[in-house]
């Protein structure tokens, strides 16, 4: 599991210097393109190491699953920041929490026994 936390966080942080990158060349549209992959990176970080890892059984993707909680929802409130344009706005961070904590359920009931 760690293995596919770790890609996951390396192919962020890609991201992340992609659209610095991007910002310093001026370079909007590339730049609107990357930050929309870093969200969906953020948002959707559970899911992304689940399929990363690849697990066959039910019980070890939803073992996984939870324990990325513990990744996303700091990830999100950084997000969250970055929306709100580098200060703390809360609407901003509960929106990007809510949108994470909600793609996060969602794939809780699809593994869930049944």
């Amino acid at each position: 599991m760690w293995k596919a936390v770790l890609t996951q966080l390396v192919l962020l942080g890609l991201l992340f210097a992609l659209h610095i990158v991007f910002a310093v060349m001026d370079a909007d549209t590339a730049f609107d393109l990357v930050a929309v992959g870093v969200s969906l990176q953020i948002i959707c970080f559970g899911p992304l190491v689940v399929v990363t890892e690849g697990a066959p059984s039910r019980i070890q993707r939803r073992r996984t699953h939870r324990s990325t909680v513990f990744v996303s929802i700091p990830l999100a409130v950084g997000l969250g920041w970055a929306y709100a344009g580098m200060a703390w706005g809360w609407a901003e961070v509960l929106v990007c929490v809510a949108a994470t904590i909600g793609v996060h359920f969602c794939l809780e009931l699809a593994l869930r026994d049944g």
